[in-house]
């Protein structure tokens, strides 16, 4: 069992949230765990033997509400100090990420040298208090856990800069790199107008549930709408995800067949068939499946779900080989694993992809933030850097869509919820509580340290304009009475900044051919 000191006012706390609370193995995995707060300790009551780190959200001063992690921790008897383990995991981040990026000869004058040194000396005297003053140990952690925070952001933000200006220098941006995502509702000319012009492509979703309400009947009227205008505008399309088991994808005939995989395979292979013959002449590239790998929704199989993502894949090369086929990853932190034993680690479903040849050209990965559910609390700047890291050694493409709302969750979400059980609005916050300037710094920085990876090949914001049905509440970059905020004006000047033009293309021909 792990057990860590948590203190209030300078006392043991009597009450701790354990917001998004769930413990990490040596390659990243969840551990399945039990969580309890007694007499000032956090229990962690682990079901399997072997070193672990625990991730939860965590208050750290001006830099916001965070999920944050401690290094990997042995077994012991005598507890841990919660702020001095995760201070310990910060610090460490940024010598590592230092040493990662050849950073090491940074000026004591620069900013993250700065706050590297602040936060070693906090760290230094909390580690010399942790056993005779365990709440002076805890307070100066926590100045330690701060400053070490801002470093290591100010620090993915230096590299990102860097590495951005290369880019630039030597012309292997991408062709089409900044994208945004509609509904397929949302077609005013006005809209329409402003994507042409701000946005290099768009992504186009396909919800299984929307295009096919009744089993064999499908209402094309929306999508052909949008493929229409994007074929005029020569607008390069992402199509997806074609495969997804959210319930806000899937229509609710298929739940019959929830635990029967044949026929649920042989109604997926006919609805790919189906949509991607309609639009191939339109679209560049297929987000083909999402999230299979989360596995909250049908009680699939390990073998099952690679199936699927199997047969998906080679369908689309078969029916529409010019097109890129893009895997799509939710969740990418992973936190679903530690609760959901059917599921897949994403870096794991990742080597699978690798390993058993299965043929598509990209990853995709969906990280909306900033809403209390799960795989969308609020992380810091370094810690999506360092996941986006992980992918640079695959040879695939990365395709990123990101969202962010630009006011808190927490009244539009208890007042919209018919659930009955109580509703946790905390998703954290990143430095300040949500705004549409948050937003607007969140979405900037996002995409400089995107852009920035050399296979990184597009970043897409989630949605255009805040609608009813959006994944994210208030996360668009229009709001419903379609004014832009203050995001929507810096993805502009951002791509500006890039040197791209604004588009006017040359109308093209195609449309979508019928079933």
């Amino acid at each position: 069992m792990l057990k860590f000191l948590v203190f209030h006012d300078g006392q043991p706390a009597t009450d701790w949230p354990l917001r998004n609370a769930y413990l990490v193995d040596s390659e990243g995995n969840g551990v399945r765990c039990d969580f309890y707060l007694e007499d000032g300790q956090i229990l962690c009551e682990k079901r399997e033997s072997g070193t672990a780190a625990f991730c939860l959200q965590h208050t750290a001063g001006d830099l916001g509400e965070l999920t944050l992690q401690t290094c990997l921790l042995p077994e012991r008897e005598e507890p841990y100090v919660l702020a001095v383990e995760l201070a310990r995991h910060r610090l460490m981040t940024v010598y590592n990420k230092l040493e990662d990026w050849a950073m090491f000869e940074l000026e004591a004058s620069h900013p993250v040298s700065k706050r590297e040194s602040k936060a070693r000396e906090f760290f230094i005297e909390a580690l010399c208090h942790q056993k005779d003053d365990p709440v002076k140990a805890h307070d100066l952690a926590n100045e330690s856990l701060a400053a070490s925070l801002d470093g290591s952001e100010e620090l993915a933000l230096a590299h990102s800069e860097l590495l951005l200006n290369r880019r630039k220098e030597t012309g292997s941006l991408p062709r089409a790199p900044i994208g945004c995502g509609v509904a397929l509702d949302q077609g005013d000319d006005r809209l329409r107008a402003g994507l042409d012009a701000s946005f290099d492509y768009i992504q186009l979703p396909l919800p299984w549930k929307q295009l096919s309400p009744e089993e064999n009947e499908y209402r094309w009227d929306e999508m052909d709408a949008w493929a229409a205008w994007a074929s005029q505008q020569g607008k390069p399309v992402i199509a997806g995800p074609v495969v997804s088991f959210e319930p806000s994808c899937l229509p609710d005939w298929l739940y019959i067949w929830e635990h029967d995989y044949d026929t649920v395979r042989d109604l997926i292979y006919e609805h790919i068939e189906r949509v991607v013959t309609r639009y191939k002449h339109v679209v560049s590239a297929w987000n083909i499946v999402s999230g299979l790998h989360v596995n909250s929704h049908f009680t699939f199989n390990f073998e099952q779900l690679m199936d699927l993502t199997r047969m998906s894949t080679m369908l689309v090369k078969k029916i529409h080989p010019q097109a890129s086929v893009i895997v799509e990853l939710r969740q990418p932190f992973g936190e679903y694993y530690a609760q959901n034993p059917r599921s897949i680690p994403p870096m794991m479903y990742v080597d699978l992809l690798i390993q058993s040849s299965i043929q598509f050209d990209a990853f995709g990965l969906r990280y909306p933030m900033g809403q209390a559910v799960d795989g969308q609390y609020t992380r810091d700047l370094m810690q999506i850097s360092s996941m986006l890291d992980q992918f640079a050694g695959f040879g695939k493409q990365v395709f990123l869509t990101v969202a962010a709302p630009s006011e808190p969750v927490t009244e539009l979400m208890i007042a919209s919820t018919k659930s009955e059980e109580p509703v946790d609005p905390n998703s954290g916050y990143w430095r300040r509580p949500w705004s549409p300037v948050v937003q607007g710094h969140w979405l900037e920085a996002v995409l400089q340290i995107a852009m920035s990876k050399p296979y990184i090949e597009g970043v897409c914001w989630q949605d255009l304009v805040d609608h009813a049905n959006i994944e994210l509440p208030l996360s668009a970059l229009v709001n419903d009475d379609q004014q832009p905020k203050v995001a929507f004006k810096r993805l502009v000047n951002f791509r500006r900044n890039l040197g791209l033009p604004t588009h006017h293309a040359e109308p093209t021909s195609p449309q979508p051919d019928s079933v």
